[in-house]
């Protein structure tokens, strides 16, 4: 009784397990005054299961696998890029400082938007965002 009671449960984790949640993939190009926006990060922000994210390549296009993407649903999408700088401490070390590198209306502002199951493809135009 004990050894098939331990075969149950054995069997009923490892089949839970392998049973992951049900992620979908994400893809798209960012633009801004028509022109693809480079060095930028979308992220995805679901209503339930973990944000995801990506980043655009020098053609404004990012994609997010969907082993890595959120789960379909609602969502709320944001775009931010920021240009990295060099400034010298009182110290005389030179450190990092990072500045919004979109507009003030656009940087950081949250869109609502639903997923779908399998692949979405969502281009993202700044100038409406």
């Amino acid at each position: 009784m004990k050894k098939t009671f331990c075969i149950i449960v054995l069997s009923v984790f490892l089949f839970g397990c392998s049973q992951g949640a049900v992620r979908v993939s994400i893809e798209g190009t960012v633009t801004l005054d028509g022109k693809p926006v480079d060095d930028a990060v979308v992220l995805i922000r679901p209503e339930a299961g973990p944000d995801a994210g990506g980043k655009t390549d020098a053609n404004g296009n990012y994609f997010i696998p969907k082993n890595e993407g959120p789960m379909p649903g609602n969502v709320q999408i944001m775009v931010e890029k920021f240009t990295k700088t060099e400034k010298k401490g009182s110290d005389r070390k030179m450190s990092e400082v990072f500045t919004p590198a979109l507009p003030p209306n656009i940087q950081s502002k949250l869109k609502p938007f639903t997923l779908k199951k399998g692949n979405n493809k969502i281009d993202i135009n700044l100038d409406q965002w």
